[in-house]
Parts: C-alpha cells; sequence; structure tokens
C-alpha cells in the first residue's frame, strides 16, 4: 500500500495569543510601521470597538460597571436642565420682581434722589396760632379742570366765619384742625432741590394746595403742601425749589370741599332742655309729647291712644333732632319752591325751655313748685327728596339756609304710631342692639340720623389706614 507524499513543505501553525480585550483606548501603531492596506481587520491603531461586524467585540466594547462616560454626564445634565427649567425661571422672575420692587419703594421712600447736604438750613417761617387772623385755602378743581377752588377763612374775636365764596358760619372742627397743624409744623428734612421733581411730589403751581397764613404783626406765610409720603408731607415755599418734607400728614386738614368747612349744625340744643315736642305729617299723622315731673315722655290727652307706647322712642328722636347735623347744603340754584319747602312733608316743633331755668324755691319740709319759665319754640321744616340722592331738603324756621340731611333722619322725622311702640313680647330682633330708636347694629352716633361723625373726621380716619396699609407710615 502505497502512501502519497505531498510535495508541500508542510507549514507549523503556532497558536495565536488570546486577544486582550478592549479598553476603548485608540491603539497607534509603531513609529515607523505602517500598516498594509490589504490587511484584513481592524488596523493596529483603529480600536476593536470600530468593527461593526464583530460580534465578539460587543461585550469588550462595553463600558466597565461603575464608570460613567463624559456623554452620559452630558445627557443627563440635558435632562435635568429640562425638567428644572421652568423652576429656574420662575425663581430668576422673582428676584426680578423683588429688585423692581425694592427700587420703586427706594425712590418713593427717598424721593430726593437729588436732595443731598443742604448748606442752607431747612426751615419754614414761624407760625403763630394764636397771631393767626385769616386763612386762604387754593386747591386745584376736583376733575383738575377749571379754575381752583378758594375758600377764605377770618377770625373775629373767637369765633371763625367763612367770608370766601360766600359768608356764613365756618365748621369750628374743621377750623381747629387746620390751625392745630399750622402750629405743630415741623421740617423733618429735605425732599428734593430741583423743579424736575415739583409735579412728582405735587408740589408744582398746577396740584399743590396753597395755604397762605395771616397773622397779626407778621407777613404772611404762603404754603405750597403736596403729597404725603412715608417721609411725611411734602412742602415747598413759594419761589424756591427745594421740597422740604415736615413730619405726619397735614394735606388732609386743607383739602376740603366748601361744604366741609362750613358750620354744618342745624340745631345744638341739649336734649334735656325740650319738654314738648309735635310731630306733623300726612303720611305719619300729628303727634304730640310732653315731658312730665319725672322726666317721662306722655302723649297729651285726646290724642290717639297708641298701644305699648314707649317714652324711650320719643327721646330717641328727640335727641337726634336736637344735635341734628346737616350732610351738605343746597345747591346755588335751589330756592324754598324747588327745596319743596312751601308745602312741607312734614314738620317738627321743639318746645325748649331756657339753659338757666331752675324749681323754684320753698322753705325746708315743703315741696317745690315748679318754677314758671318761658319756653321758645323751633320749627323744623321737611322738604322734597334731593333728585337722584337719598338726601332730603331741610330748613329752620325763620334762617335762609337751605340744608341736606338724611332720608333716614327725615323719616324719623315723619313718623307714625309704630314709632313710639315697643315691640311686642318676643319679636325683638336678632343682632346687637343698637341705639334706642336706630335700626340693630347702628349702635353709636356714627349711624344716620342726628349725631353723625363729621365727614372730614371720617375722611381723615380713611386716610390714616390707607397710609398704614400702603407703607406703614403714620399720620
Amino acid at each position: 500500500m502505497s502512501t502519497r507524499i505531498s510535495s508541500r513543505p508542510s507549514r507549523a501553525r503556532t497558536a495565536r495569543a488570546p486577544r486582550r480585550p478592549s479598553t476603548g483606548r485608540r491603539r497607534w501603531p509603531r513609529r515607523g510601521t505602517r500598516p498594509s492596506p490589504a490587511t484584513s481587520g481592524p488596523t493596529p491603531w483603529r480600536s476593536p470597538c470600530s468593527s461593526r461586524s464583530s460580534g465578539s467585540s460587543a461585550g469588550a466594547c462595553a463600558a466597565p460597571a461603575g464608570r460613567t462616560s463624559s456623554s452620559d454626564v452630558f445627557e443627563a445634565s440635558t435632562m435635568n436642565w429640562e425638567k428644572n427649567r421652568l423652576v429656574i425661571a420662575g425663581v430668576a422672575f422673582v428676584a426680578i420682581l423683588a429688585v423692581a420692587f425694592f427700587v420703586l419703594k427706594k425712590r418713593d421712600a427717598d424721593p430726593a434722589d437729588d436732595a443731598g447736604d443742604s448748606e442752607e438750613a431747612a426751615e419754614l417761617p414761624a407760625i403763630d396760632r394764636d397771631a393767626i387772623t385769616a386763612l386762604r385755602i387754593s386747591r386745584p378743581a376736583e376733575d383738575g379742570e377749571g379754575e381752583r377752588e378758594v375758600v377764605r377763612l377770618v377770625k373775629s374775636g373767637e369765633t371763625w366765619t367763612l367770608a370766601e365764596p360766600l359768608e356764613a358760619d365756618a365748621d369750628t372742627t374743621a377750623v381747629n384742625t387746620a390751625l392745630d397743624k399750622l402750629e405743630d409744623l415741623e421740617v423733618t428734612g429735605v425732599a428734593a432741590t430741583r423743579e424736575a421733581n415739583h409735579e412728582r411730589l405735587e408740589v408744582d403751581d398746577a396740584h399743590a394746595i396753597e395755604v397762605t397764613v395771616e397773622q397779626d404783626g407778621a407777613e404772611p406765610v404762603t404754603l405750597l403742601i403736596g403729597a404725603f409720603g412715608d417721609l411725611g408731607t411734602m412742602v415747598r415755599l413759594p419761589g424756591e425749589e427745594r421740597v422740604l418734607t415736615v413730619g405726619g400728614s397735614i394735606k388732609y386738614a386743607f383739602n376740603k370741599d366748601l361744604k366741609d368747612w362750613r358750620n354744618r349744625r342745624v340745631l345744638d340744643i341739649a336734649p334735656d332742655r325740650v319738654v314738648g315736642v309735635t310731630f306733623e305729617s300726612a303720611q305719619g299723622g300729628t303727634w304730640t309729647f310732653t315731658r312730665n315731673a319725672q322726666d317721662e315722655w306722655t302723649p297729651i290727652e285726646g290724642q290717639t291712644e297708641i298701644e305699648r307706647f314707649g317714652g324711650n322712642k320719643v327721646q330717641s328722636v328727640v335727641a337726634s333732632v336736637s344735635r341734628m347735623r346737616a350732610v351738605g347744603f343746597a345747591a346755588d340754584d335751589v330756592d324754598v319752591a324747588a327745596a319743596g319747602l312751601q308745602e312741607p312733608t312734614g314738620t317738627v316743633t321743639l318746645v325748649v325751655k331756657p339753659e338757666d331755668a331752675a324749681e323754684g324755691d320753698a322753705a325746708e319740709g315743703e315741696e317745690t313748685a315748679p318754677a314758671v319759665v318761658d319756653t321758645e319754640s323751633v320749627v323744623l321744616s321737611v322738604g322734597a327728596q334731593r333728585e337722584g340722592a337719598e338726601e332730603l331738603y331741610l330748613q329752620l324756621q325763620g334762617e335762609p339756609t337751605i340744608y341736606v340731611i338724611s332720608k333716614y333722619l327725615a323719616d324719623r322725622m315723619r313718623p307714625d304710631a309704630t314709632a313710639f311702640q315697643t315691640p311686642e313680647p318676643g319679636s325683638e330682633p336678632e343682632g346687637p342692639a343698637g341705639m334706642p330708636g336706630m335700626p340693630p347694629g347702628m349702635g353709636g352716633p356714627g349711624g344716620p340720623g342726628g349725631q353723625q361723625i363729621p365727614p372730614e373726621l371720617m375722611q381723615q380716619i380713611q386716610q390714616q389706614l390707607q397710609q398704614q396699609q400702603a407703607g406703614g407710615g403714620h399720620p
């Protein structure tokens, strides 16, 4: 049996060393060597991970456990930004608002961005309250257009009266408030030194309230009163660019309508001086009551009997009428006929004893006989309702002034029998009790009727509350 012997030389097969796992780094060839283009497979300087056909390299190309590539970090950062960008934008927006609020607040609190230190002492001319003889107050029209409203108040003895634009008694409370503010003027600093700030601080000629104070034995002093802020009230002297600040709120004391400078007190009679009263009206009838020796109100004889009559009901109406204060005055073009006072819708007659009326003298142990005193009658007439308002006209007999009162008070002056009745047992209204004769919850002089809170005092209270809520300031 023959054996064929190949003539090819035999090639010894050598075992290849196992390929080291790739570390993801590019392997560069040794210097001076260059791979042949015909060489198959990955080049010596190419990472095995770049060969997509090598299935065995997938595991080797995977990133080692616990190690994060830079691309993963970038991708995670991008995702976090996408998630939180709304939050970041919101925080940035709030920060911008806070900065803007701080800047605006600082500007309002310190409007004197140009004030600096003034070489000249910041002060106002001296004003002596006891030496004041007249006040002239000029303020812009309410609509901002037209002529300025001018009021002139003159002192005669201890009494203040209106001299312009009409002659009338002045309201004592309003005048005293203005005098108090002038007496207590205290400069607290300089708000501005340039004319450019005058309009913003409301001390320019178009917006300022001009107050001229006439004093006995001294030159008149004119003040231009402007806005009120956290630092106080802005005040400027005519002809000066510098704006001063004075402590507290003073503008409200001079920024008043004409009616607020007038005395709106219709009557000022102590209720215990009223010993008789008669109410007459077409809608309520006629009712007359007298005060007896026991200081109790009783109906006169022959009058229709009032079921469950309560004398305190009469006293309540008498107290309101005897201290009556109007809410305003009729317009200049409203006369007696136009106000419906030629044929009143109701009248109230008060029988009033003198202030110094006293009981008659008697010997010890004897009964005291009532002193005979002269009384006077005070008659009030209620007219028609003012057009477009819940108010009616009123006139005090013997005086030309036509007042305006609330409809609530006018209705109390035109009562029917039910106005003098006490409630039936068990029918008392629920809720807090009010003043006698007033609706529940109206238990105070601020409710509708005679003893009303003066409008200028109410305005002052409202302004103080607004200022404290806005900036925490104190008037």
